[in-house]
């Protein structure tokens, strides 16, 4: 008897611990650099710096959720700096929706960026920009170095999302 206290009193402590570090946050501070591109368009292609900087928290049952800064360099958003810290909660094709919140002369507000597409330690990402679609959408692929690079890594990224790769 005195055994089986010990092994459930091990048991139960070790899925507690499980838990805790399961569901600790974990920081990522990263800088990537990627391309901006269009779809079906793959000469008109910039350089483009992105900064992650937040942290990502997971649930029990593994539902990620990042809380932060993504900043794309030379990016015109309507959006005050001191506003653009944003939640995304990825779903199970570990894709998110980037949307700002803020008030502006006392009135609420909000910015749809796009969605986002991240692998699992955030070293990879893609960004379908605004209104977006498979053939002709704008997209932001890190880390990128050309076209090909970054519709190898979106396609990656999107694999159980698209129907077909782009």
């Amino acid at each position: 008897m005195k055994r089986l206290i010990v092994i459930l009193g091990i048991a139960i402590l070790f899925i507690i611990t499980f838990a805790v570090w399961f569901t600790f946050p974990k920081q990522h501070n990263k800088v990537l650099e990627g391309i901006h591109y269009q779809l079906g368009n793959d000469e008109e292609i910039y350089e483009v710096t992105v900064g992650i900087d937040g942290e990502i928290r997971r649930n029990l049952i593994g539902t990620k959720t990042f809380e932060g800064i993504l900043d794309i360099e030379d990016e015109e958003l309507p959006v005050p700096k001191d506003e653009r810290n944003v939640t995304i909660k990825f779903d199970e094709y570990n894709r998110g929706v980037i949307v700002y919140t803020g008030f502006r002369n006392g009135v609420p507000y909000t910015h749809s960026y796009g969605s986002i597409f991240v692998n699992h330690d955030f070293t990879k990402i893609t960004i379908q920009k605004g209104s977006w679609d498979g053939e002709e959408g704008y997209m932001i692929t890190a880390p990128a170095k050309d076209y090909f690079d970054a519709k190898t890594i979106s396609n990656e990224l999107m694999e159980k999302f698209i129907q077909e790769p782009l």
